[in-house]
């Protein structure tokens, strides 16, 4: 009885060292997803007191993006930034597609450049009539939560309408997000 107890468990163990785990057998492959903006949606933004910054509690971007993973995505993210540059630190989640990848993105945004984009901006997102349109660039890392392993870089440049009476940013007017990387499925 002794003797093929001790048989059995050298058996398992030869057995298991001879079978490579799948964990260990998958190698990371490049990752590179790119995609467009849609839009953003109101959020909950307010001051920080008198500090001249805003304090984004929650806030979506919405778009499509295609390569290695593919479908809609929503960006929910949390920020603090200057508020007249708009310049700060960001940390979100973002939700891509049809399997449900969840990505954390934390990265900052860099300090608006203005453009020559005319583009008319909806009366009811730009009530008071006077509006700018900005390039926001956006710089930072990713890595996966659900859905597979790896890690990156993430950019974005949003073309961002402020309203100029209150210095918030009240739409979007396109714009693009690259993800490089590393990744296992």
């Amino acid at each position: 009885m002794k003797r093929g107890l001790i048989f059995s468990l050298a058996l398992v163990m030869i057995m298991a060292a001879l079978m490579p785990s799948q964990v260990l057998a998958a190698k990371p492959v490049p990752f590179d997803a790119t995609g467009n903006v849609f839009y953003i949606t109101p959020g909950t933004v307010k001051p920080a007191g008198t500090s001249g910054r805003f304090v984004v509690i929650e806030r979506d971007i919405v778009g499509s993006i295609g390569g290695a993973i593919s479908g809609p995505y929503t960006f929910s993210y949390k920020a603090n930034v200057e508020l007249l540059t708009q310049a700060g630190n960001l940390h979100g989640t973002l939700t891509v597609g049809e399997r449900d990848y969840v990505l954390n993105i934390s990265g900052k945004t860099l300090p608006l450049e203005l453009t020559d984009d005319q583009s008319n901006c909806p009366p009811e997102y730009c009530p008071s009539g006077d509006y700018q349109v900005f390039r926001s660039t956006i710089d930072g890392h990713w890595d996966f939560l659900v859905g597979a392993h790896g890690e990156g870089n993430f950019n974005a440049n949003v073309l961002l309408v402020i309203d100029m009476s209150t210095n918030h940013v009240v739409w979007v007017n396109g714009g693009s997000v690259t993800l490089t990387g590393q990744w296992q499925e």
